[in-house]
Parts: C-alpha cells; sequence; structure tokens
C-alpha cells in the first residue's frame, strides 16, 4: 500500500477537524468575556458544545478546563485511530500525558484523603479507554494510602518512577518531586518512541520531539535549583538522552552552584534562544516555557500546510490542538479572575 493511500484516511480527517479550530478573533472575543457563563455561552457553536454542556453549575475554569482537554483527548483519538499503525503507536504516546495528570491527581487526592467518589469524578476516564487501563485507574481510586496506590500500579510503566517519588515524599513531603519523575516516563516514552520510527518518519517528528524532551531536561534541572533540590536526585530525575544537548551540558547545569550558574550554561546551549532574563528565576523559567511552547506552535502552522503523507500532518494539528485548548484554559482562568484582556491575550499562544 502507498504512503498516499494509508495517510488518506487520516488527512481527511484533519480537513474536517482543521474546520472546527477556532479563529484568533474568537479567541480575543473569548477572552473578552464579562463572566464564565457569557465565556461559555460563546463555545455553544463549537466543537466544544458537547463537553460545555456536561459542566455542572455553577461553571468554574477548573470544570471548563475538563471539558476542554476531553475534548482534546477526543481530537488526539481520532488521528491516531486513522493514521497508519507505525504512525499511530507513536501519536499515541501523547495521550499519556493524560494518564500522567490522572495519577498526579490521584496522589494529591489520596494524600488528601478525597473520597473515591471524588477521585473518580476528575480522572479522565477517555484517556484510560483508550489506553485500556481503566480497570487499574478505578482500583488506585478506591485505595487511602500512597503505598496501596503504588500496589495497584505496581506493573505499569508507572512503577519505577512511584517507588522512588514516594521514597523521596515520604523524606521530605513535596509532592512535587512525584510530578517530576513521572513526566519523566512520558518524555522517557517519547524518545524511545522516536526511535521506533522508520527513518523515512523521523525527520517529520523530529522538531517536535526534541523540543518537548530537552526543554523538559532545561526547565527541570533549572527550576531543581530555585528549589535546592540533591544533585544526584536530580541526575536520575531528567531523561538518560536528549536530542540537541550535550551530555556535558546536561552534567555542567546539574554540578552548577546555583540558579544562575546553570542558566548561564542553558543560554549556550542549541536552546539559548529560548531563555531570556527576568527579574526573578521563577518568571525567566515561566518566559521560557512559553517561548518552548511557541516555538512548537510556530513550526506546527507551518507544517499543517507543507506536511502531506507523512506522520508530520496529524502530530501538527495535534499540536495546534493543544495549543488552541491551553488558550481556552488560559482564557478561562482569566475570566474567572477578572483580569484584564490584555493579560489574559499576553498568556496565550496567538
Amino acid at each position: 500500500m502507498s504512503k498516499t493511500t494509508r495517510y488518506a484516511a487520516v488527512l481527511a480527517k484533519i480537513g474536517a477537524e482543521k474546520s472546527k479550530l477556532l479563529s484568533e478573533a474568537k479567541i480575543k472575543s473569548l477572552a473578552e468575556s464579562k463572566n464564565l457563563a457569557a465565556f461559555a455561552a460563546q463555545l455553544r457553536d463549537t466543537s466544544y458544545q458537547t463537553q460545555i454542556a456536561k459542566v455542572p453549575m455553577p461553571l468554574t475554569s477548573r470544570n471548563l478546563e475538563r471539558a476542554f482537554k476531553e475534548n482534546l483527548i477526543e481530537s488526539y483519538v481520532k488521528m491516531i485511530k486513522n493514521s497508519p499503525d507505525t504512525a499511530s503507536s507513536f501519536l499515541s504516546i501523547y495521550v499519556l500525558q493524560f494518564e500522567v495528570e490522572n495519577l498526579k491527581f490521584l496522589i494529591k487526592a489520596t494524600n488528601a484523603g478525597l473520597t473515591t467518589e471524588e477521585k473518580m469524578g476528575v480522572i479522565y476516564f477517555s484517556a484510560e479507554d483508550f489506553l485500556k487501563r481503566r480497570a487499574m485507574f478505578e482500583e488506585a481510586a478506591k485505595v487511602s494510602t500512597l503505598k496501596q496506590m503504588q500496589n495497584q500500579v505496581k506493573s505499569s510503566l508507572y512503577a519505577s518512577a512511584l517507588s522512588r517519588g514516594i521514597q523521596t515524599y515520604e523524606e521530605n513531603c513535596l509532592t512535587s518531586v512525584l510530578d517530576i519523575l513521572l513526566d519523566k516516563v512520558f518524555y522517557d516514552s517519547l524518545y524511545d518512541g522516536y526511535e521506533k520510527l522508520p527513518r523515512s518518519e523521523k525527520s517529520h517528528v523530529y522538531f517536535y520531539a526534541a523540543l518537548e524532551n530537552d526543554s523538559f531536561t532545561l526547565l527541570t534541572v533549572l527550576r531543581g535549583k530555585t528549589l535546592n533540590y540533591d544533585t544526584n536526585w536530580l541526575r536520575a530525575a531528567v531523561p538518560p538522552k536528549n536530542f540537541n544537548l550535550a551530555s556535558e551540558a546536561v552534567d555542567a547545569m546539574l554540578m552548577a552552584p546555583d540558579f544562575e550558574s546553570a542558566l548561564k550554561v542553558a543560554s549556550e546551549t542549541h536552546y539559548g534562544k529560548f531563555f531570556t532574563k527576568a527579574p526573578t528565576p521563577e518568571e525567566t523559567l515561566a518566559a521560557a516555557e512559553k517561548a518552548f511552547r511557541k516555538g512548537v506552535f510556530t513550526h506546527a502552522k507551518v507544517a499543517t500546510i507543507g506536511e502531506i503523507f507523512n506522520i508530520g500532518a496529524p502530530l501538527a494539528f495535534m499540536m495546534l490542538k493543544e495549543a488552541e485548548v491551553r488558550n481556552l484554559v488560559a482564557a478561562s482562568a482569566g475570566v474567572e479572575g477578572g483580569v484584564g484582556t490584555e493579560y489574559i491575550l499576553s498568556q496565550m499562544l496567538l
């Protein structure tokens, strides 16, 4: 079967789904909403209407965020199911991000003593249905301690991360260390998935995989420096393999005595252009994170025009859809918080 034939179904699906993406004018109009009711009303004639209709009253930005992400999962699954097998295996890795979110929530909810019903109500079960791991998460939601939760997922790809993370958590009571280790599972999977792709497909996903993987390493080490994380722990918390980051540069950042020294090393890497010094480390990292996302968004906008009959086509659409959802999340939170339209727009990718 020719590549043209194998990608015909997903290209047709991309065409249909792209027509549903919100225009920049619509996004700006949403940012100008007076309240969340007006915000939601503007989405009634969009692809989000099914999920919005299920949001309980009173409206909150957190519940709307859940609706947006459920819609994103649905879009991902459409791309995956209509792509040829080789491409769908790689694209499926992106659904792991929602599974990681599920685990992060369960950790915090279990730690806070939430009920099973409360936990069940927030898990993205659409992701687990696709990954065929719903039963595991239903059982994990029923337990009352982190150790019991760890036992429920002991046969999953997260077993090692949870084991190490819970040990660290018991020493310092920071769930953020568990978040980092779980995120690492996704980025390790992304790298491994890239390596398994045929050479002809690798070039079409390299930019995305490299930027996602390498930015996680850079930002994790830099954040670790602001929080005085142990160097050996940080070394184990970042991916062992990177794309455009030399191991020497990563080692230099890890061994740097403070944030400023590590930032200097990061600024001299392939990704130096993404870092702009701000008044505080937190502002510097927030700006860099946004710059990395902007890089993916800009690349995807161009790729949706130029990529045809290869994995780059569905992946570019998925990145555009993800950016749209991020914009909606920022807008709903801003409207709920009553901040100005200009500030809301400054947080978006447009």
